[in-house]
């Protein structure tokens, strides 16, 4: 073997013009060490990122996964809600031995309007309160203006019906009228 061909490649060979003893093989091999050990870091940095975004994407899913049903249970609310405005409004009409049925009819559909909504409630549901407060067109649906007298300008001034959040968002606005100053 000759001498030339002993050290063929250059960035390996210490003897060349201008090398120093930091720029050897040894510190090539440091720099890219240093690089792989980088690379680790930021990789196991990205897994626990993707980690903690995983956790939270299942929570939400998890979290909204009876939306549809809860969407179709809120019409069982209105209705008993609607039920009970009824007999309330019977209750002023009746007379007598009537009094007292409508009196305990309203009581049972007051228990059970109560206990729904504890249970939307429990599940995530909650109520948008409408009446008085500033219209949103993320809350609120506009079914009218008004000019009524006791409500600020551009509030919600009636509710013909009530908005609901799952999770803090919106399943079904609230269908409201809203207040315009003249």
């Amino acid at each position: 073997m000759n001498d030339t061909n002993a050290n063929s490649n250059p960035e390996l060979d210490p003897q060349q013009e201008g090398a120093t003893p930091e720029a050897g093989p040894s510190a090539e091999a440091d720099r890219v060490l240093e690089e792989w050990k980088n690379k680790v870091v930021y990789l196991a940095a990205e897994m626990e990122n993707m980690k903690k975004r995983f956790v939270r994407e299942k929570s939400d899913v998890i979290k909204m996964a009876n939306e549809e049903l809860l969407k179709a249970m809120i019409p069982v609310f209105d209705n008993l809600d609607l039920g009970l405005k009824a007999i309330r409004d019977m209750e002023t009409k009746a007379e007598g031995e009537g009094t007292k049925i409508v009196a305990n009819l309203m009581k049972g559909v007051e228990m059970t309007l109560t206990h729904f909504q504890q249970t939307l409630e429990r599940a995530g549901v909650h109520k948008i309160e409408s009446i008085g407060k500033p219209f949103d067109p993320g809350q609120h649906e506009a079914m009218g203006q008004s000019t009524t007298e006791g409500f600020e300008d551009n509030h919600v001034s009636a509710e013909f019906q009530k908005g609901f959040a799952l999770h803090g968002r919106v399943i079904r606005p609230a269908k409201v009228i809203v207040n315009k100053k003249a």
